[in-house]
């Protein structure tokens, strides 16, 4: 199925991306991001947890437009953004006060 073409990237299942058999899948719970915690979506997450509900992973085919990343059994871009457009493979929603710090900063950007 194709997107929107807005962002260059592929949506991968884990197993195919190389996560070992030993991990399962779907990757559920908390985990944390590697990314820039200055800017103004992470500001005040550094050192956070977030949730994590998924069985597959987008790879961006520019690194300008990975936001953060996260590791399980492969490191993959768990955050992207292109101009106004952003998404998070994580769940802001479900991670807590780290979470809600997330969106309050997304509805100042």
């Amino acid at each position: 199925m194709q997107g929107l073409n807005l962002i260059e990237a592929k949506t991968i299942h884990f197993r195919n991306l190389g996560v070992s058999a030993e991990l399962k899948i779907p990757h559920i719970g908390w985990n944390s991001i590697v990314g820039d915690p200055s800017g103004s979506l992470f500001a005040g997450c550094e050192d956070s947890l977030f949730y994590f509900v998924h069985s597959y992973a987008v790879v961006c085919s520019n690194e300008s437009d990975v936001l953060c990343k996260t590791s399980y059994g492969v490191t993959f871009h768990s955050g992207i953004q292109k101009g106004n457009i952003i998404g998070l493979q994580f769940h802001p929603e479900k991670s807590h006060k780290d979470g809600l710090k997330i969106l309050k900063n997304f509805a100042a950007i």
